[in-house]
């Protein structure tokens, strides 16, 4: 009922898009679609989208690009499209994967609620916000953007570029500010342990070449007793400075020679981790 109360306080062509577009399961839309439900000029459509787009209908993601805000919400709306689909509709069709915190997620690595959405590509690109949610753009190197990416079902019918198991490790690793901390990264490194492949692991961070992230994963790993047979690996790659094991904390605690890293949140803190 309401939803038909808020479609009667449009316009019937109005009204007619939006339903027709909702029922196609296009909630995010370009002027191409929506031309081909009107049958109308491409000036007459832009004009109507505008209309659209000021009275809170509609949101323009990008240039010609559009999502529909819940017919049945009203002016409170927020959206109920997938997240990380805004953000493929945000970024695309520059490459990106959605990463940190998010791949976290994405991956059952962590339960924590999160409003921002990270998503990493070569592009600059300022933050947007939409309707609750954050989307935070993470600068990434070229060359770092042909290795551990995948396809994930986030929806029963779409997908979203998405860093792999291993590489959301090492990019949480290397980038713990936009994952929670290392006590986060932590949890999810031994909620997926049999799920994780420790060789690839262990590729990748020679991959990305972070000495930090070498130094971090190998002294998690050996707290954890995970990942035995790459640990001698992740020493080679093990530089003579030291490194913060968690650079969001403050600079405090012991140092570890075998890893060079100053230990700023403790094994019995880490180890609690995995009874919780």
């Amino acid at each position: 009922m309401r939803k038909k109360k808020y479609l009667k306080s449009l316009g019937e062509t109005e009204s007619r898009l939006l339903s027709i577009l909702s029922s196609q399961d296009k909630t995010i839309f370009t002027v191409g679609d929506a031309r081909k439900v009107l049958g109308s000029s491409i000036v007459a459509v832009r004009s109507l989208i505008n209309y659209l787009v000021a009275k809170k209908w509609l949101i323009r993601l990008t240039p010609g690009k559009y999502l529909i805000v819940p017919l049945s919400a009203g002016e409170k709306a927020e959206h109920s499209e997938n997240w990380y689909v805004i953000a493929k509709n945000l970024i695309e069709p520059l490459p990106y994967y959605v990463s940190h915190y998010s791949a976290l997620e994405i991956h059952d690595m962590t339960i924590q609620p999160i409003y921002t959405v990270y998503v990493s590509t070569p592009n600059r690109k300022r933050p947007k916000e939409i309707l609750g949610a954050t989307y935070q753009f993470v600068y990434v190197p070229p060359k770092d953007m042909n290795w551990g990416i995948e396809d994930a079902w986030v929806t029963p019918s779409r997908k979203v570029r998405v860093s792999d198991l291993e590489r959301t490790i090492i990019d949480c690793l290397d980038r713990p500010d936009l994952c929670g901390g290392i006590s986060e990264i932590a949890k999810g490194i031994w909620a997926k342990r049999n799920n994780i492949d420790y060789q690839k692991l262990a590729q990748y961070a020679k991959q990305l070449n972070r000495k930090s992230v070498a130094k971090r994963l190998g002294f998690l790993l050996e707290t954890y007793g995970l990942g035995k047979d790459v640990l001698s690996d992740l020493k080679d790659m093990v530089s003579p400075s030291y490194a913060l094991l968690d650079p969001t904390l403050a600079e405090t605690g012991r140092y570890v020679s075998s890893w060079k890293l100053r230990i700023n949140l403790g094994p019995e803190e880490l180890i609690e981790i995995t009874r919780t």
